[in-house]
């Protein structure tokens, strides 16, 4: 298989299977009860970590379709020694010795996928799967094409406010990120100069019709800050810059409303992006989703006769009743603030004051006991949607929500948030890791989130250090195949489906893929600067312990 010349790279049939898994509520059982972990640091291959053998449990499991929930019988289990076969209720069992393993699911007709579990003496851990049929019979369509486009939002979904008049949360702010190659057949280019590429927003031309944030932006920090610019200099529609690695373009803080101009609300709404060579003649168009929400749901608990119907004030009212602020009294006379003034806010880079909890500990600590306190709170499912977008956004959407997890799979409930972050964890910065279910050969690079990720254990190596892997398999939430009909739309153009991108040949002209990830290698890399990889537990309600990374992002 060629890969790319500069920019390496060559695409292929399994990228991160493991995605199509997702599988395993990490129920560990031992005696009457107990608290058991689906996650944890492994090595590729059977048994690593310890090494222990002393005592015995197992692993049980049942194994569906992921698109019927079909139970699935025959499906071979292996930890790579020691394997088993599901019987007609796709049900399977595996005698182990205590310590970490690395399983994979094979069946006919279905991708090959991982998932890590850890076992101790006399436990029984659960792993479920959810299996994705194969597929890529169609013909490809960036086949006819000589420029492709991979374009991602960065998280999934942003969070707006549809008013800035009592408190800030979070400005308007949207991340696109693309990556622009040249097809060919010995080789692909990743091409990052003498071309441009600009982005707009057909229905969202002018985000101030709809929201109050630039009368206010001044008392938030961003003095003279335009109408319509985010804060940091993004318009509504422009040229995306070369990101920082030199592999692709990247538009930050465009400050996008999900209203469109005509006052639908679409949290979904589309960009459309154009690339051009130096002459000025467009080599290819691409749109993707740019989703942000206002659906904060305060309005479920902060509701009061005495707030004029707005949440906001009685957030501000419950502020100075419980902390001896005058948030509420200043509200009135003019003045606002920002959350970020006295919380820090690793998503806005804001370091707050001394002595006070950062915001993600504040609000996760403070609502932890008040899930349940009316019944629309108590209603809402996941208990998350209370604060995130939403019960309409439908935020969680991506494959791992195809595959029946929740957010309390991968950030545990609130307690675990809340202890987790106690523990030390930064909020924004160290965040559940791809590699803590799916094994070490679909990890994220070491100290570095998945949205910052680069492929690095291809089965070519001109092919590692070029790719993003959020271009082949979609921003968090929204991992492909995503559940919302609006995030597909770039392997739809290109590779004719709405899957994650496996296809060789929509990078190359005569490749035939396989796999893009060498399972027997890590996609892990040392930083070099002495930080280290810890297990953190989230999940007070008996969910799994995820690894988060130490050090700075990078």
């Amino acid at each position: 298989m060629r890969g790319f010349r500069f920019f390496g790279w060559a695409l292929a049939s399994v990228a991160i299977a493991g995605l199509a898994a997702c599988g395993g509520s990490g129920s560990n059982t031992s005696g009457s009860s107990g608290t058991g972990s689906t996650a944890g640091a492994v090595k590729d291959g059977s048994k690593s970590g310890s090494g222990s053998t002393t005592g015995s449990g197992s692993i049980t499991g049942k194994v569906t379709d992921i698109s019927t929930g079909s139970s699935l019988s025959g499906v071979t289990i292996s930890d790579g020694t020691n394997t088993a076969k599901t019987n007609s209720s796709g049900a399977y069992t595996l005698k182990e010795s205590a310590g970490n393993y690395t399983l994979k699911a094979s069946g006919s007709g279905y991708l090959g996928t991982w998932q890590t579990a850890a076992v101790t003496s006399g436990s029984t851990v659960t792993v479920n799967w959810s299996l994705t049929k194969t597929y890529g019979s169609q013909a490809i369509p960036a086949a006819k094409m000589s420029y492709v486009v991979l374009a991602w939002n960065d998280l999934g979904m942003h969070c707006d406010q549809d008013d800035y008049s009592y408190c800030m949360i979070l400005p308007p702010y949207n991340t696109l990120h693309a990556q622009v190659i040249q097809r060919g057949g010995e080789g692909a280019n990743v091409v990052t100069s003498g071309i441009t590429v600009s982005y707009s927003f057909p229905k969202k031309t002018n985000t101030a019709l709809h929201t109050n944030f630039w009368q206010y932006a001044a008392q938030y920090g961003w003095p003279n800050l335009p109408v319509n610019t985010g804060v940091t200099g993004s318009k509504l529609s422009g040229n995306m810059t070369v990101d920082s690695k030199n592999l692709g373009f990247v538009a930050t803080a465009i400050p996008l409303s999900p209203y469109d101009d005509d006052g639908t609300w679409d949290p979904y709404g589309t960009a459309v992006l154009t690339v051009k060579n130096s002459s000025g003649q467009v080599l290819q168009t691409a749109n993707v989703v740019a989703p942000v929400s206002t659906e904060l749901m305060c309005s479920n608990c902060h509701t009061a006769s005495n707030t004029n119907g707005s949440p906001f004030l009685s957030i501000l009212q419950d502020h100075d009743q419980l902390n001896g602020t005058t948030l509420a009294s200043q509200q009135a006379s003019g003045i606002v603030h920002a959350c970020s003034e006295c919380h820090a806010d690793n998503a806005l880079g804001a370091a707050g004051k001394p002595g006070v909890e950062n915001l993600s500990l504040a609000m996760h600590k403070f609502h932890a006991d008040k899930m349940s306190y009316t019944q629309a709170s108590a209603s809402m499912t996941p208990d998350c949607y209370n604060c995130h977008p939403g019960p309409k956004t439908q935020c969680l959407r991506g494959q791992m929500y195809r595959a029946g997890k929740s957010c309390h799979d991968c950030h545990g409930d609130m307690n675990g948030m809340v202890s987790g972050m106690q523990g030390g964890r930064q909020p924004w910065l160290q965040e559940p890791q791809c590699g803590s279910c799916h094994g070490a050969a679909h990890a994220e690079n070491a100290n570095t989130l998945y949205r910052n990720s680069i492929l690095q254990n291809s089965i070519e190596d001109d092919m590692n250090g070029k790719l993003y892997c959020e271009a082949c398999h979609n921003s968090t939430h929204a991992e492909f195949t995503s559940a919302n009909p609006a995030d597909p739309t770039i392997p739809e153009q290109f590779q004719g489906d709405s899957y994650w991108i496996w296809s060789c040949s929509v990078c190359h002209n005569s490749e035939k893929g396989s796999s893009i990830h060498n399972a027997g290698s890590s996609t892990q890399t040392s930083g070099g600067d002495g930080s280290t990889t810890t297990s953190t537990s989230s999940g007070g309600d008996g969910g799994t312990t995820t690894n988060y990374y130490t050090g700075s992002d990078n």
